[in-house]
């Protein structure tokens, strides 16, 4: 690279704009199928200025996921202080919302995590353990029979799973919807799981 890099400003905002528009088009063209033109053309920076905020690929790649993708995905979520007082069908479907409104991160995840991507393995299993966590801490609180019984850790890692099969059906695009609101499916797909579940809307 010859272009004069020296006076390009390492502020936040344009290290920020970099991370969204790298995470798009890595969700959408896959890693290797993004170039460093190709962002440079969707920051209207040149590549020479991409390099001066990640000297590699490799290091913007581990700063779309972990830095990007993993801040946005625990804002989001729903945590279980924050719903002390819903029912469990609410943080069910506000788990499942926060997953569409990061959508091109989760779909890059999934992408790096087949390709044997560490920092993307590693990532999901923080957020997986996260998830898991809030509605373990929902259960002990509103539920202390299965606390009792020890099966407290089960039943938060058998409603993870469903909620994380649900997500994959939508993003596969075979969510049978019949004209609803995605949403409105998600809830309902929620509420299901409890009643199958014998946990209910308890509060």
């Amino acid at each position: 690279m010859t272009t004069d890099v020296q006076h390009v400003p390492t502020d936040s905002t344009t290290r920020g704009r970099i991370l969204t528009a790298a995470m798009t088009l890595m969700a959408q063209h896959g890693v290797e199928g993004t170039s460093m033109r190709d962002l440079a053309a969707a920051t209207g920076l040149n590549v020479a200025s991409l390099y001066y905020y990640f000297p590699s690929k490799g290091d913007l790649l581990d700063a779309v996921i972990g830095e990007q993708g993993e801040q946005k995905a625990l804002t989001l979520m729903p945590s279980a202080p924050g719903y002390e007082s819903a029912e469990l069908v609410e943080l069910l479907s506000g788990m499942l919302r926060s997953m569409t409104e990061v959508e091109d991160f989760v779909r890059l995840m999934m992408g790096e995590t087949i390709q044997g991507g560490e920092t993307a393995r590693a990532t999901g299993l923080s957020l997986f353990t996260t998830f898991q966590d809030a509605l373990s801490d929902w259960l002990v609180g509103h539920r202390p029979e299965l606390f009792d019984i020890g099966l407290v850790q089960e039943s938060a890692r058998l409603l993870c799973a469903l909620l994380v099969g649900t997500y994959f059906e939508y993003l596969a695009g075979v969510l049978d919807t019949h004209g609803e609101d995605v949403m409105k499916v998600m809830q309902r797909r929620a509420e299901e799981t409890l009643l199958v579940l014998n946990i209910g809307n308890w509060r």
